[in-house]
């Protein structure tokens, strides 16, 4: 409590009741939560070249004969 006084500029002694003041700060700063930060930079690479894994993949359902048309288009026994 002494060091939470001395940094808001008031002189604490620890034989003395605090201030109102500085038990709610301590209060404030005893339901603070932690800071955290978002995924390093060796996280986000792992992730970047495991979403590219993914998306190079070819579906299972997927064929050459899909990009092959089926023949030349005739009409009247004429190719098209």
């Amino acid at each position: 409590m002494v060091a939470l006084a001395c940094e808001r500029g008031e002189e604490s002694d620890p034989a003395l009741m605090p201030t109102p003041e500085l038990v709610e700060d301590l209060g404030a700063a005893g339901g603070a939560m932690a800071l955290t930060s978002g995924p390093g930079r060796y996280e986000r690479r792992r992730r970047r070249e495991r979403e590219r894994r993914m998306l190079a993949r070819v579906p299972e359902w997927f064929s050459a004969d899909d990009l092959v048309p089926d023949g030349p288009a005739v009409i009247h026994g004429e190719p098209v």
